[in-house]
């Protein structure tokens, strides 16, 4: 590692990698992000991440059963208002990195769900298509409960090309 960085500065790097991701981002994927260039060592990596899920400024999902990284509303609002301290050079070093491995994911739609608390009672329901990581819709929807929440996250999986075509039609009409 080639500079020092103080907590916060830790923090944003991260948020800021995820940002620029656009996808939920898998720990190898962060790895070669931000340790494999020499950003962040691995520990500090996990232990922040960790740090931060609990902070309320990333969030998990599990996608074919590995733990991915979202950045929430939260971490996006911090980024965008800090994104200054952290230094240009790593800044564009990031950026560049995701932009490589945005290039390099050669699949086709992903369709990604996700149960968000917005306290003890309440959930949200955050579902997206995705095409190479570029969102084609993103939905954010106030569920209530925990199971009203999974239910919406099941009919989002089974029906999201549907939804996807609908929505599109209505827009366009």
């Amino acid at each position: 590692m080639n500079m020092y960085y103080d907590d916060v500065q830790i923090r944003l790097i991260i948020l800021y990698a995820l940002s620029k991701l656009k996808i939920s981002a898998s720990e190898d994927r962060l790895q070669e992000l931000l340790v494999w260039s020499n950003i962040l060592d691995y520990f500090t990596m996990m232990d922040f991440l960790l740090d931060m899920q609990n902070l309320g400024m990333i969030t998990t999902v599990l996608i074919e059963d590995k733990t991915c990284y979202d950045i929430t509303v939260k971490g996006s609002e911090t980024v965008t208002m800090f994104e200054d301290k952290i230094p240009m050079s790593i800044r564009e070093r990031i950026y560049d990195g995701a932009m490589q491995i945005l290039d390099n994911i050669s699949r086709g739609r992903e369709i990604v769900t996700d149960i968000v608390p917005i306290d003890m009672k309440k959930y949200l329901a955050k579902c997206g298509i995705y095409e190479r990581g570029t969102p084609l819709l993103e939905i954010n929807l106030f569920a209530g409960s925990r199971k009203s929440a999974q239910e919406i996250q099941e009919r989002f999986k089974k029906g999201a090309g549907e939804l996807y075509r609908i929505i599109l039609e209505k827009i366009v009409e």
